[in-house]
C-alpha cells in the first residue's frame, strides 16, 4: 500500500511538472494589430535561435523614417526549421533585411514577424 501511494505522488509530481511550462507560454497575437501588416528595411544587429520562439534584432527605420532598435519576434524552431526554411545560421550580424509582419499596438518597436526577405534574395516563412 505504501509502495502503491509513493508510486502515484511520484506520478503526480511528474504529470504537474510536465504542464508548468505551458503556463507560462504565450499564444495568438494579442498583443500585435493583426489588421494593419508593416514592411521595414533595415540590418540586422543580433539573432537568437532559441525557443519557444527565435527572435531578431534590427535596426530599421520606421514609416517616418526614423531609425530604431527593433525586437523581432518569429515562431517556433520547429515550424520555422520545418515549413520556413530556417536555420540558426539563417541570420547573421550586418545582413540587410526586408520584414514584414504585425507591429505591437502599444507602438513600441516590437514586430511579429510574418517574412524576411534575406541578401541573396530568398524569402522565408517567420510566421509563428
Amino acid at each position: 500500500m505504501i509502495r502503491n501511494r509513493k508510486v502515484g505522488a511520484a506520478l503526480v509530481v511528474v504529470a504537474v511538472l510536465s504542464i508548468v511550462p505551458s503556463l507560462w507560454a504565450h499564444h495568438g497575437l494579442a498583443r500585435f494589430d493583426t489588421q494593419n501588416p508593416v514592411t521595414l528595411q533595415g540590418t540586422v544587429t543580433e539573432f537568437r535561435w532559441t525557443n519557444p520562439h527565435a527572435y531578431a534584432y534590427a535596426e530599421m527605420k520606421d514609416e517616418q523614417g526614423k531609425l530604431a532598435k527593433w525586437k523581432l519576434e518569429l515562431g517556433s524552431l520547429t515550424m520555422l526549421a520545418k515549413f520556413g526554411g530556417w536555420s540558426r545560421d539563417s541570420l547573421k550580424r550586418g545582413d540587410r533585411v526586408t520584414v514584414r509582419g504585425f507591429r505591437a499596438k502599444d507602438g513600441s518597436p516590437y514586430m511579429s514577424l510574418l517574412e524576411v526577405d534575406l541578401p541573396n534574395g530568398k524569402t522565408l516563412s517567420a510566421a509563428p
